[in-house]
C-alpha cells in the first residue's frame, strides 16, 4: 500500500474508531446511576478494570512516560473522575451537555498555545453543534435533577470536566504523545483511591443498596472493560489520524445517544426540542466530515506530487 493510499484509508478509519468510542462512552450515564455505589467507588473500580484491559491489549505493563503522556494522563484522570461525580450529583443530560463544551476550550487552547486560528468552518460547526446539544438537552437542564442531589455543584464539576476533556484532545496531538499509554497511566492512578472503597457502605454492605450485588458487579465490569477500556483503545487509534477539533466534533455522538439511553432505561422522556437538537448535531457532524474529507482529497495529491 502506497503512502497516499494509507493516508486515504486512515482518513476513513480514524473517524470510525472515534464513533465506536463515543457509542461506548454514551452508556456511562445510565450505568453509573444504576450502580448504587459512590461516584469515587464507581470511578475507581471502572478505571482499574479498564487499565487491566488496556494492558492486555498493548501486551505490556510498562508505560513510556513523556511530558505529553503525563499531561494527557492527568487530563484523563480529571475528566473521568469529575464527570462521574457530576453524573451522580446532577442529571445525566446536564452532566454530558456541560462536559461537551470542550470544542470551545480546544479552540481557545489552540489559539493561545499554538497560535492557530480556527477556520470559519470550524467556528461555524462548533457553534451549531453546541447549540444543537443545548437544544437537545434543554428539557433535562430545566428540571431533570433528582431529589437529594446537588445539581449546582454537579453542573460546575461537569464544566470543569469539559476543560480536562478538551485537554485530552489537545495534548494527545502533541509530539511524543501516546494516547493509549496515557489512558493506561491515568486508569492505573486510581489505585491510590482504593482505600476509599472501604468507606462506601453500598460496596461493603450490598444487601442494603437496593440493587443485587451481582448486577452491580456485572455493570461495573462492563463499564471498565468496554465503556472505558475498549472505548479508549478505539479513541487512541482514531485520534492519531484525526485532527483534534474534528475528533471532538465526531465524539459528540455521545451526548446525542445519552438521552436516548436515558429514555429507554431511566424513563427520561425526550421532548420535541430534544429530538430537533439531536438531529441538528448528527447532520452537522456528517456535513463537517464530508467537507473535511473533500478538503483532504484535494490536499493529498498535492502532498504526493511534492
Amino acid at each position: 500500500m502506497s503512502d497516499l493510499e494509507a493516508k486515504r484509508q486512515s482518513a476513513y478509519t480514524g473517524p470510525l474508531f472515534l464513533v465506536a468510542a463515543a457509542v461506548l462512552w454514551s452508556t456511562a450515564g445510565v450505568l453509573s446511576k444504576f450502580i448504587p455505589w459512590s461516584a469515587l467507588s464507581v470511578a475507581c473500580l471502572r478505571g482499574l478494570i479498564a487499565a487491566g484491559v488496556q494492558m492486555l491489549y498493548s501486551r505490556t505493563f510498562r508505560v513510556k512516560i513523556t511530558w505529553p503522556v503525563l499531561l494527557t494522563a492527568i487530563c484523563y484522570l480529571g475528566e473521568t473522575c469529575l464527570f462521574m461525580f457530576a453524573n451522580k450529583m446532577t442529571s445525566a443530560g446536564s452532566a454530558i451537555v456541560l462536559q461537551n463544551t470542550s470544542p470551545l476550550y480546544i479552540i481557545l487552547l489552540s489559539l493561545l498555545v499554538l497560535r492557530q486560528k480556527p477556520s470559519r468552518l470550524d467556528l461555524c460547526v462548533g457553534t451549531v453543534i453546541f447549540a444543537g446539544i443545548v437544544l437537545s438537552m434543554i428539557d433535562t437542564l430545566r428540571g431533570g435533577e433528582l431529589p437529594g442531589t446537588n445539581p449546582t455543584l454537579g453542573n460546575l464539576l461537569a464544566l470543569l470536566s469539559g476543560v480536562f476533556y478538551a485537554g485530552i484532545f489537545f495534548t494527545s496531538r502533541l509530539p511524543g504523545a501516546n494516547p493509549l499509554h496515557s489512558t493506561i497511566l491515568g486508569n492505573s492512578l486510581y489505585v491510590f483511591f482504593l482505600p476509599f472503597l472501604l468507606r462506601d457502605p453500598a460496596v461493603m454492605h450490598p444487601a442494603s443498596a437496593g440493587v443485587p450485588a451481582w448486577q452491580s458487579w456485572l455493570a461495573i465490569f462492563f463499564m471498565g472493560a468496554c465503556q472505558l477500556g475498549l472505548s479508549w483503545i478505539c479513541f487512541s487509534k482514531g485520534i492519531r489520524t484525526t485532527p483534534s477539533l474534528q475528533a471532538s466534533f465526531i465524539t459528540m455522538v455521545e451526548p446525542v445517544l445519552n438521552p436516548i439511553l436515558a429514555l429507554l432505561f431511566l424513563g427520561e422522556a425526550m421532548g420535541l426540542l430534544s429530538v430537533m437538537g439531536s438531529a441538528l448535531v448528527v447532520v452537522t457532524i456528517i456535513v463537517h466530515n464530508v467537507l473535511t474529507e473533500q478538503r483532504r482529497k484535494k490536499e493529498l495529491p498535492a502532498e504526493n506530487a511534492s
